[in-house]
């Protein structure tokens, strides 16, 4: 007869060797079970006990191993997603502006994917986006590329709509001159002035003397700041009258724009 030794450390028993070997078949013992026999004060591990060998090592090749168990710290601590990496976002969003800047935002686009992209395959599973961040590189590297091609496409045409728009300026200061002269004429018995300068009265502002597109000519804020060297038009109505509405009394050296007796403005070649 022996006793068992339960893993819960409480006694069981006597059993017949009997029993105890339908233990081990079931699972109940193995080699490392306590068992003391009767008639013995010793607490021995079943593996001693060459009676039971063979019954151990038949439970020993039924036996298949259990699945692991997982750690309880593991188990105490709840599942969390893992959060999308906002730079990786960052750098895909600056990427695709990247079009629209000519590669400015997409060289820091290029900057930002790296760095996310090396968080995150640092961060054991805590940040996703890995795919955000290499899109976000590829992108950026794409546009970036392209930037020179697209400078060379949008430079001459800034440059283009910007001399438009001194063009266009520039003929408004010259219908406020054709104007004023006009003003002049009535209160001189029809005779247009000398020069240009003497038209300070009759003009609202000194930058309407000034072509935009003379970039040697300064545009004075005040009459206080106006000299005379900084009238950018030609004048060409000294001594002519008003009643010849064709005459030419200014010309722009620049856009070509003439203004005519009548006040009218005829555009030249470069408007």
């Amino acid at each position: 007869m022996y006793k068992i030794l339960g893993a819960d450390k409480k006694e069981y028993g006597p059993v017949s060797a009997e029993v105890l070997r339908q233990w081990i078949a079931d699972r109940r013992a193995n080699a490392e079970t306590r068992v003391q026999a009767e008639g013995s004060g010793d607490w021995q591990p079943l593996s001693d006990f060459v009676e039971f060998a063979e019954a151990l090592a038949g439970s020993a090749r039924a036996a298949t191993p259990p699945p692991p168990q997982p750690r309880a710290s593991v188990l105490s601590k709840p599942l969390q997603a893992a959060k999308t990496s906002a730079m990786a976002v960052t750098s895909l969003i600056l990427g695709i502006l990247g079009a629209i800047t000519c590669g400015v935002t997409a060289l820091i686009g290029i900057v930002l994917g790296i760095i996310s992209l090396l968080r995150i395959r640092n961060s054991d599973g805590k940040i996703s986006g890995q795919g955000i961040a290499i899109a976000g590189i590829c992108v950026s590297g794409v546009f970036l590329l392209f930037a020179p091609i697209a400078l060379g496409l949008f430079l001459p045409a800034l440059a283009k709509a910007r001399a438009r728009a001194q063009s266009v300026q520039c003929e408004n200061n010259m219908k406020q001159i054709g104007l004023a002269a006009r003003m002049w004429a009535r209160d001189h018995n029809g005779m247009f002035p000398q020069q240009l300068g003497s038209l300070t009265n009759e003009v609202e502002k000194p930058s309407i003397f000034s072509c935009p597109g003379d970039s040697h000519a300064r545009a004075a804020s005040d009459w206080s700041h106006f000299n005379p060297r900084d009238i950018s038009y030609e004048y060409l109505g000294a001594g002519l009258k008003e009643s010849n509405p064709r005459a030419e009394i200014v010309r722009c050296p620049i856009h070509g724009h003439v203004v005519l007796g009548d006040g009218s403005v005829q555009q030249g070649r470069s408007h």
